[in-house]
């Protein structure tokens, strides 16, 4: 993309987010009309079902405002000292639900023990190892899924392995390539928009730290990120 039209998936995103958030505070509102208090938590409610059709869009909308902070280099990080352990608490209470509604798949932990503090964004770190969760939970359908965390010379080293489906030799030059959709089933429910993977390889690159994976077709795939152990000077 030409960056004329970046910048205008930028204002586009903006805006669609800002319109977003708007619908969401007016729904947020029904909640409290007590005349309407027999429809809430009423599944297929209309305001259930409203709820319901929106969280997925603000999902996506954020996703496309990140991929437009991402090309257009609008990202900022909230540098501070990073608990590696307190992060990783909140990450794995998601995953950990996400284990609960795919009872095929076991979720691992591998945190070694004594890890430093490190010099980061704790939300945008979270957001790029919640992705890859996200994404091996998607592409796995029975096995394992092992969150690996452990300390390099120089860096922390996050991984996320599963046993799923793999990614063919083919493919893998077009994993972080923006909008590229490598199933052959197009209309696969489990497809995405092909942005989280740039974002989070932006989100470490502000970090000053490396992308990668591995993955073998029909044996499952690893990816992997580092972080620079430093402190804030």
């Amino acid at each position: 993309m030409t960056d004329k039209q970046n910048e205008f998936l930028y204002r586009m995103s903006s805006h669609l987010r800002r319109g977003l958030a708007d619908v969401q505070k007016y729904v947020n509102d029904l909640y409290r009309i007590e005349e309407l208090e027999d429809y809430v938590g009423v599944k297929d409610s209309p305001i259930e079902y409203i709820q319901s059709a929106l969280t997925p869009l603000i999902g996506q909308v954020n996703d496309f405002q990140d991929y437009a902070e991402t090309v257009t280099n609008r990202m900022e990080l909230d540098l501070q000292e990073v608990d590696i352990y307190a992060m990783l608490d909140g990450v794995m209470t998601i995953a950990d639900q996400l284990a609960e509604a795919n009872p095929a798949i076991k979720l691992e932990e591998e945190i070694e023990e004594n890890l430093p503090t490190i010099e980061g964004d704790p939300t945008r770190l979270s957001q790029a190892l919640l992705n890859l969760i996200h994404n091996a939970f998607k592409f796995t359908e029975s096995g394992t899924i092992t969150v690996h965390v452990a300390r390099e010379p120089n860096n922390i080293l996050f991984e996320v392995r599963d046993t799923g489906i793999g990614i063919a030799e083919e493919n893998q030059e077009l994993i972080f390539e923006p909008f590229e959709i490598i199933l052959e089933d197009k209309d696969d429910p489990r497809l995405g928009f092909g942005i989280g993977l740039k974002i989070v390889e932006h989100i470490i690159d502000l970090h000053d730290g490396e992308t990668w994976f591995e993955s073998k077709e029909g044996v499952g795939s690893s990816f992997f990120f580092t972080v620079p152990v430093k402190r804030l000077l």
